[in-house]
């Protein structure tokens, strides 16, 4: 089994340092980047060869799920309790006092270091949290700190970012690096080998994709002869099954289904030559909705592609999602994609009870939070990623900000005449 380490030098040198000697089964290789922004096309070279990728943060997850289109396991190293205290611990062994702190501190989450400061009886005279946020470039990160430095908001840095810490240190400046314990660093690499186990045991069942072509009118039957169109669809298809490995079957009504492996169905090069194939043959006015389903037998990927096929024809707008393992994914191929469940626990119903906001929402924003690791959104982004005007995303968030569970930051100003779009921070 092969991992790649994708990070800053020291994070990096760490992870390894950790890992190497409890997984002597596991070859790791080392990936360095300097500084979040960096092209990671050099990455590219992992598709294929590497089982997984352990990233050293949050910032470089984003930028590798963000730049890269791997469909491999990857988890990033957490800053949570266990590496609060070991960066606590250390600015202790430098100031007998710590009240005297102003502490400035970047990526943790604020409600985790305020628990841990609780928790301990630790008393500092004032803390400032920059949160992680997706558009945030690590010299952002650097330039708020040194703004709070010079305004006197803080007098000690705690950091998550390398290229920060080594900004402050050479100016002697105090500053503590934030890194994950070895027992976070061990968590997570045991959540990534299960996350490996389990995309190689999904890979090999059955893997069904249903394609239905939607026509808006009668009359675009006018611009091709119906023998024809569907003799060439016959032998593109047919060209395509080789591809796959599989065999395809005509469903009626415009209908079409694949048969083949989830390993094949997800690969990103049969992806591009289905897509390709079908802008040969289909006429501009026409949509094409697809529906995926994996499942260990034929019958139940037939279902589960079938329910993605029905979600995607909801809005009539020719998009393709994935059913499997109770999970939608969708619509697949775009930034929007989303990853959430389709049935929802008990547990999400009590949280969503007490939110104020649908199980399905409530689902559908973790997911959102998830998929690009942030928890601040424009009324914008939110209608653009739950499909749903920004009328809609209002009424949606308007109990949760009654209920406490998310706040306004602040209002982002539009190039063009309107109201502008707040900012809203979700605290769940």
């Amino acid at each position: 089994m092969k991992i790649a380490i994708v990070g800053y030098p020291d994070s990096v040198e760490k992870i390894l340092r950790t890992l190497s000697s409890q997984y002597s089964g596991v070859t790791f290789l080392s990936y360095e980047i300097n500084q979040l922004g960096e092209s990671l096309d050099h990455l590219n070279e992992l598709r294929g060869k590497v089982d997984g990728i352990y990233s050293t943060g949050i910032g470089v997850y984003s930028e590798i799920i963000n730049q890269l289109e791997l469909d491999i396991p990857i988890v990033y190293s957490n800053r949570e309790v266990g590496g609060i205290l070991k960066a606590l611990w250390k600015v202790r062994d430098d100031y007998s006092d710590l009240s005297i702190l102003k502490i400035g501190a970047d990526i943790v989450k604020e409600r985790t270091l305020n628990q841990v400061l609780e928790e301990f009886g630790i008393k500092l005279e004032s803390v400032t949290v920059q949160e992680y946020l997706e558009n945030k470039k690590e010299s952002d990160f650097l330039d708020e700190h040194i703004k709070n430095l010079a305004q006197n908001k803080v007098n000690c840095i705690l950091t998550s970012f390398g290229y920060v810490y080594d900004y402050f240190k050479a100016r002697n400046i105090p500053v503590y690096r934030l890194q994950a314990s070895r027992s976070e660093i061990v968590n997570q690499m045991e959540n990534l080998l299960k996350d490996i186990q389990i995309n190689e045991s999904n890979k090999n069942r059955i893997g069904i994709k249903i394609i239905k072509i939607i026509k808006r009118t009668k009359k675009d039957e006018n611009f091709y002869d119906k023998g024809m169109f569907k003799v060439k669809l016959n032998q593109l298809f047919l060209k395509y099954s080789k591809i796959i490995h599989g065999s395809y079957q005509e469903l009626g009504d415009d209908e079409y289904a694949f048969f083949t492996t989830q390993r094949i169905l997800e690969k990103n090069d049969n992806h591009d030559f289905f897509y390709k194939i079908l802008n040969q043959i289909v006429i501009p006015s026409d949509k094409l909705a697809i529906g995926i389903g994996y499942a260990e037998n034929i019958q139940e990927a037939s279902k589960n592609a079938r329910k993605a096929l029905e979600i995607s024809l909801i809005n009539g707008k020719g998009e393709a999602y994935l059913f499997s393992d109770n999970k939608i994914r969708g619509p697949l191929y775009k930034k929007n994609r989303l990853d959430y469940m389709a049935k929802v626990s008990d547990n999400l119903k009590k949280e969503a009870k007490e939110i104020g906001v649908s199980p399905k929402y409530l689902s559908k924003i973790k997911a959102i939070q998830e998929s690009l690791g942030k928890r601040e959104f424009t009324s914008k982004e939110l209608s653009e990623m739950l499909e749903i005007s920004e009328r809609s995303v209002n009424r949606v968030i308007k109990p949760i900000l009654d209920n406490g569970f998310a706040i306004t930051i602040e209002y982002e100003v539009c190039s063009k005449v309107g109201r502008p779009r707040r900012v809203i921070r979700f605290n769940f």
